[in-house]
Parts: structure tokens; sequence; C-alpha cells
């Protein structure tokens, strides 16, 4: 089965946009004890929304670069994590 790479790159930022909010909710909630909101639990997908409404229609800019949206995605995770823990 032969991908185009557009979708690949999709996949790719949807994976680590999914792969950060289970483990960010997991993180919290077992691994240090800290009850949040879901809107925080969520902000990893916030970044791959802007991803599909602001970098993948972006031609010829650097916001359309998918390893760009996938680095923000895990600083927003980390971020969320700090945010939350202090």
């Amino acid at each position: 089965m032969d991908i185009p790479d557009a979708v690949a790159a999709d996949l790719r930022v949807a994976a680590v946009a999914a792969g950060c909010t289970v483990a960010l909710t997991l993180a919290l909630r077992y691994g240090l004890g800290v009850a949040v909101s879901p809107l925080l639990r969520l902000s990893p997908v916030a970044v791959y929304f802007g991803y599909l409404f602001l970098g993948k229609g972006s031609t010829g800019s650097a916001f359309e670069n998918p390893r760009l949206w996938m680095l923000l995605t895990v600083a927003v995770t980390v971020g969320t994590a700090a945010y939350a823990v202090v």
C-alpha cells in the first residue's frame, strides 16, 4: 500500500498528538497524582488542530513543516505538565 507523502505527514503529526495526549493524561493522573481539567489534558490535540488549519494551507512557509508541529506538540505537552504540577 503506497501512502502519499502528504497523508503520511498528517498521520505522523496525528500520532504524535495522540501519543502526547495519552502520555500526558497517564503521567498526570497515575504518575504525579494531579487532577486537571480535560482542557489541559487535550492541549496536544489543540496543536494538531493548529497544524490542520494553519500548517497545511501555508505553502512555502515554515509552518508547513510537519516536524515543526511535532516538536511544538511535544513542547506544549511538557509545558502543560509543568503548569499542572506547579
